[in-house]
């Protein structure tokens, strides 16, 4: 992005995100439709009562319906060719409306998009390239509600506090975004500024959700089930404090050496709140840039092992969850770095947690099959393994040995398998089908990042000796 120029800064955001979009050859040709899309969303405030959320996604909900009924319809009588164009014709509809409704709520339910964005063998392709945006290519907020925060949090415009402040974002994603600036003394940084009232959004949401799931209230998991809830709430009201998030990084930062060749940004204090974050500005490209400059499988590879072991020195070292691993955190840099960024959702484990978790990976490990049974059924809140229904304990060791096939074999493993990525998504699908979520809220975050990080891997088709990183990194393992 070049330094800003004091012109439209707001028109020229939004011609490089509908230059990025997926424009429809027939419906949308020259994408006025997507730009009317994001000027609306831009000028708008984020809706923060759980009566207009609510009615925004049940609005969302009847569209996306009659879109797809419509299809139906049309595609009785029309030939193969013609039905495939109008499927996905009816896709990229859908997607766009997806994008549209997420991109002006923010908060916990952009979240939702940007977990479909990740999982390209489970939605649609049209889903996973538009709503993949959601990321780091959201809809900015309008500069005037940029000035609002910097006022409110340090009493001066973002020309005062900064020698420069580009008023365009160059990152905008689910709870603020992002703009470069230079420090006076002449440090270049990005500036992530908090989208206003934002934690209110995650509240409405959550409480929208409970009255959802309300019918389940019968049920045995019912308690479990307000406790994930509960859990899921205080990690994303964590995220928008932007000092315990800058704590988080400079955690993480402490963990690497310039060997290593992971890059944590270092945060500056003094230019920093609860609502804007200042960190040095990290230059490189993210994965769509990588992945279309064509790089060579061991270039894939290296930064897929790069990835791996900055996350697994994480888990080991620091004992908790970088519970966001997608595409706008990372930062392919020169000389073979990669740039990690974004704690602002993660989930430090408990002394219990951590423990139960180093239990069961030891056992898998071992291949010490009745040590295993006894620490799920553990995980899943059962005394032992015969208290749990045989299918359950079935369904939920298929997931654990998923996450753990590429430790128990040696050299490198290829996460850019197909069969190996879809059996993961099939294995939580199964849980979430037969409804086997009972357990620690923990485990939201655990599949969260295995899943994620594996997405991410997957679409590099990269591969790396998990085994010996996981070897190497467990070194750290408490006694």
């Amino acid at each position: 992005m070049q330094p800003y120029d004091g012109s439209g800064s707001e028109t020229t955001d939004m011609e490089m995100l509908l230059d990025a979009l997926p424009k429809e050859s027939i419906t949308d040709p020259t994408g006025q439709r997507l730009a009317r899309l994001i000027t609306h969303i831009s000028n708008k405030k984020v809706p923060v009562t759980s009566f207009s959320r609510a009615w925004i996604l049940s609005s969302l909900h009847a569209k996306v319906t009659f879109g797809y009924f419509a299809y139906w319809l049309r595609s009785r009588f029309v030939d193969a060719d013609e039905r495939e164009r109008l499927r996905n014709e009816a896709h990229l509809d859908a997607a766009l409306r997806l994008l549209g409704t997420m991109g002006y709520m923010r908060g916990a339910v952009m979240k939702v998009g940007q977990l479909l964005a990740t999982l390209p063998e489970v939605v649609p392709e049209q889903f996973a390239e538009v709503l993949s945006s959601l990321h780091f290519e959201a809809p900015p907020m309008h500069y005037a509600m940029v000035r609002e925060v910097f006022i409110d949090e340090f009493g001066r415009e973002p020309e005062e506090v900064f020698a420069f402040f580009d008023r365009r974002a160059f990152a905008a994603a689910s709870l603020g975004q992002v703009h470069r600036a230079r420090l006076h003394t002449g440090e270049e940084v990005a500036v992530k500024i908090q989208y206003p009232a934002i934690a209110r959004t995650i509240k409405a949401d959550l409480r929208n959700l409970r009255v959802l799931l309300q019918p389940m209230c019968l049920t045995r998991d019912w308690g479990n089930t307000l406790d994930k809830l509960a859990d899921v709430e205080q990690v994303l009201l964590m995220e928008t404090d932007y000092e315990q998030e800058a704590r988080f990084g400079k955690e993480a930062r402490a963990l690497y050496t310039d060997e290593d060749r992971v890059v944590v940004p270092r945060v500056y204090d003094e230019f920093s709140t609860k609502r804007v974050l200042t960190a040095d500005y990290l230059h490189g490209c993210h994965l769509d840039q990588f992945l279309a400059a064509g790089p060579t499988q061991k270039e894939r590879d290296h930064y897929t092992g790069l990835m791996t072991r900055a996350l697994y020195r994480i888990y080991y070292r620091l004992q908790w969850f970088p519970a966001d691993p997608h595409p706008g955190n990372f930062i392919f840099m020169d000389n073979g770095r990669l740039g990690l960024i974004d704690f602002g959702c993660s989930r430090r484990m408990t002394d219990d947690e951590w423990r139960l978790m180093c239990d069961i990976e030891q056992a898998v490990l071992k291949q010490d099959e009745a040590q295993t049974r006894r620490f799920i059924a553990k995980a899943c809140f059962f005394d032992t393994p015969e208290e749990i229904e045989p299918d359950r304990l079935e369904t939920v060791r298929r997931g654990v040995d998923w996450q753990m096939e590429p430790c128990l074999k040696g050299g490198l493993f290829d996460f850019g398998d197909r069969e190996f990525f879809r059996r993961g998504i099939e294995c939580i699908m199964d849980m979430s089908r037969k409804r086997y979520t009972r357990g620690s809220p923990l485990y939201l975050w655990s599949n969260r990042l295995s899943l994620g990080g594996r997405a991410l891997c997957y679409r590099m088709k990269g591969r790396c000796d998990l085994k010996e990183i996981q070897q190497q990194e467990s070194v750290w393992h408490p006694t």
